[in-house]
């Protein structure tokens, strides 16, 4: 993967693929020794689900992110 958290400029931590047929995520930790946290992992997720409907970073991408948020976290049956 390009880059490492909060060192590099350009980190990516996830990304989709065939317009959003495959997303992959970062889990590992940049020195592979961990995993990142889940909740990160989760947002990352959001994110690149969001970048299905838009592509850039405005305000309908940043609403329908929070929109599936919301919606994976009523879906949560740990809580």
């Amino acid at each position: 993967p390009e880059g490492k958290v909060g060192e590099s400029e350009v980190c990516v931590m996830g990304l989709k693929q065939n317009k959003g047929q495959k997303i992959l995520l970062r889990l590992r930790t940049d020195d592979l020794k961990g995993f990142r946290k889940i909740l990160s992992i989760r947002k990352v997720l959001f994110h690149e689900l969001a970048h299905n409907i838009h592509s850039d970073h405005d305000n309908e991408f940043y609403k329908l992110m929070r929109q599936i948020e919301s919606e994976c976290n009523d879906l949560d049956w740990t809580k």
